[in-house]
């Protein structure tokens, strides 16, 4: 097998059509192992896309690259067919790497509600993800990390994770966070990082333009809901005001069931409170 690298682009880009209101998808690009079929519309009114790796997972040489386009007043919702599995580095020079970068128009709403990212033992993986918001624009993105395959005893044993995330309010930074893990060096079962907990969650809420007083509204509704999801043993929930424009919620739990119930709730309870409307999980396609 060749140990060079594999690099793949998906183009995605949802426009909201003047004659009917309804958003559109068109593939501008899509390389293997990228498969996106269709945009199908849901319940809640956004068009509904399904990100499908063909190939099963992350490969150790892999760079792979998403871009989506969400233009003015589009309604979009982006959901995967499974987990990303990160696949183990076959070499310490192995790793693993994706970019992902968006941009959401005036007014229009991207949802991205994907299933966990699990890294495999030795796995090395980097990811780097751009959001760029223009004005009203909505955003509800989350993100699930698993500790591994924990039925094959493999908690916390990959050997790199590195994340980079950036949100934009045209070119203004609303966040940016950076982080690295590795276990054995710094084990995460320290009382000082994630103590006996293994999966962990973030959920985004941005809509540039927003009235503070907006935002203390629902930081009070999602930090009350957050408090009643949080058992001390089992799982916390925290929730952080951005100085302008939006919130995060972090969770961590020790049951990946339990963490996505939460997050599922909060998702719900966001979207109402942000975009007065419900919330819809996406379908599944396999």
């Amino acid at each position: 097998m060749s140990t060079s690298a594999r690099t793949a682009t998906l183009w995605l880009d949802f426009s909201r059509q003047a004659e009917s209101a309804a958003t559109t998808l068109r593939i501008h690009r899509q390389d293997v192992p990228w498969r996106v079929l269709r945009g199908f519309p849901n319940s809640a009114g956004e068009t509904l896309a399904h990100l499908h790796n063909i190939s099963g997972g992350i490969l150790d040489t892999d760079e792979l690259h998403l871009q989506i386009s969400v233009g003015p007043s589009a309604q979009a919702q982006l959901t995967s067919t499974g987990a990303t599995r990160i696949y183990r580095s076959r070499s310490p020079r192995h790793c693993s790497r994706s970019r992902v970068e968006v941009e959401v128009g005036a007014d229009g709403l991207l949802e991205y509600v994907p299933d966990a990212v699990i890294p495999y033992a030795g796995s090395r993986y980097e990811q780097f993800t751009r959001i760029t918001l223009q004005p009203r624009a909505a955003l509800l993105w989350w993100e699930l990390i698993a500790p591994g395959r924990e039925a094959f005893g493999e908690t916390f044993g990959y050997a790199r994770f590195a994340s980079s995330f950036l949100i934009l309010e045209d070119r203004r930074p609303l966040l940016e966070e950076h982080w690295e893990l590795e276990p054995s060096l710094r084990p995460l079962g320290s009382p000082a990082r994630l103590g006996h907990f293994r999966h962990m969650a973030s959920l985004y809420i941005c809509r540039p333009g927003t009235a503070g007083a907006h935002w203390r509204d629902i930081e009070a509704r999602l930090d009350a809901l957050a408090s009643e999801l949080t058992l001390a043993d089992q799982v916390l929930w925290g929730v952080s005001r951005l100085r302008a424009g939006g919130i995060v919620l972090r969770g961590l739990a020790c049951n990946g069931r339990v963490l996505m119930q939460g997050l599922t709730s909060l998702w719900r309870a966001a979207k109402l409170s942000l975009c007065g409307r419900s919330a819809s999980l996406p379908r599944k396609l396999y």
